[in-house]
């Protein structure tokens, strides 16, 4: 496959195996260790092109790529973690949207964290778009893991956005995932273990039930604002011009 592998000491599966790719950690042989990442799907070439990415040491036309392992937890994994680390993950995003650009798969498990540091990881398709995308995504993450973004995030950011304008792209962006082929692909995955294909089932639950509580709150209050108004819109007639008595 890659040259390199040709000389690894030690190849091992390496647990915490993602949705979509199947993950090998490798030591080289001169004692550098390795993340062999193959797609399930045959894919295009990941576009790792973002500085401070972890360096790909070989890839191959279906996908496979062989990157430098960022030592540390996946941040699903390390939660609860310090208000260093949240300012340290804050930070991260400013660099990249200062600059531009989204990671654009910002899920806890492509988070690396560390000694009050953290590195993101899986770089497979950076772009430019809003950054209110990629930050109301990653609060919709959290959500999935029980978590809120605290406000140490935000000082290592540099700045928090309007939180009613951050719930509306969150809103957009949860309808567009429910209404994806995610959901179906991962159905359809017979390799999928039985505990990833749970935890989808119950994100996509969750998903849906945070929705219905947005749009819920706000019915609500449109009935509590009606009804202070004393009358429903429906019911209220504007009369313009004259009136007329019998």
């Amino acid at each position: 496959m890659f040259r390199l592998l040709e000389t690894a000491l030690r190849v091992e599966p390496l647990r915490g195996e993602g949705l979509t790719n199947v993950l090998h950690l490798v030591t080289l042989a001169d004692g550098r260790k390795a993340v062999l990442r193959q797609p399930k799907v045959a894919r295009d070439l990941p576009k790792f092109v973002v500085p401070g990415a972890p360096e790909v040491l070989a890839h191959n036309g279906r996908g496979d790529v062989l990157v430098e392992y960022v030592e540390g937890r996946t941040l699903a994994d390390a939660l609860p973690v310090s208000e260093e680390v949240w300012r340290s993950i804050g930070l991260a995003f400013r660099k990249i949207h200062d600059v531009g650009l989204l990671h654009n798969d910002v899920n806890l498990h492509n988070i690396i964290v560390g000694e009050g540091e953290a590195t993101l990881i899986d770089w497979d398709n950076p772009g430019q778009g809003n950054p209110l995308d990629e930050l109301a995504a990653f609060e919709e993450h959290l959500y999935l893991h029980g978590t809120v973004l605290p406000q140490a995030f935000w000082i290592g950011y540099g700045t928090r956005p309007d939180p009613a304008l951050l719930r509306v792209h969150r809103i957009a962006g949860c309808i567009g995932w429910l209404a994806s082929e995610d959901w179906q692909e991962w159905e359809d995955d017979r390799t999928l273990r039985p505990e990833l294909l749970a935890r989808v089932r119950n994100w996509r639950r969750l998903l849906a039930q945070w929705l219905a509580d947005q749009l819920r709150t706000d019915l609500l209050a449109a009935e509590v604002a009606v009804l202070q108004h004393g009358q429903r819109p429906e019911d209220r007639h504007e009369h313009r011009g004259p009136q007329h008595r019998e």
